[in-house]
């Protein structure tokens, strides 16, 4: 049987609910369809966010998320931006912003 603090380790129900808002936010500051030109396109549209990585870099430090939540938040993050069709590269970049 599976005790309580495994339990709490596996939930990452608020690192979920984390990412879900970065997307949302993301999506909401740099919709995909404004995701054409080259890497200086891509520079202006991460400073466009630099603010909201900011606030969600903070809450993600400070939350104390185990190795697993952590997991769990960039996965969520990177998979509902590829389902948005988000580029791979502008993904990768935000998720290791958020994360790191």
């Amino acid at each position: 049987m599976i005790k309580a603090p495994m339990l709490k380790w596996l939930d990452a129900t608020e690192a979920e609910k984390q990412a879900d808002q970065a997307v949302e936010e993301i999506e909401r500051l740099v919709p995909q369809s404004e995701l054409t030109g080259g890497a200086d396109v891509r520079k202006k549209q991460i400073q466009k966010l630099d603010r909201m990585i900011g606030n969600h870099r903070g809450r993600y430090a400070s939350a104390g998320y185990n190795i697993y939540q952590k997991a769990k938040f960039a996965n969520r993050v990177k998979w509902r931006l590829r389902d948005g069709s988000y580029p791979n590269d502008f993904i990768d970049s935000l998720v290791r912003l958020l994360i790191i």
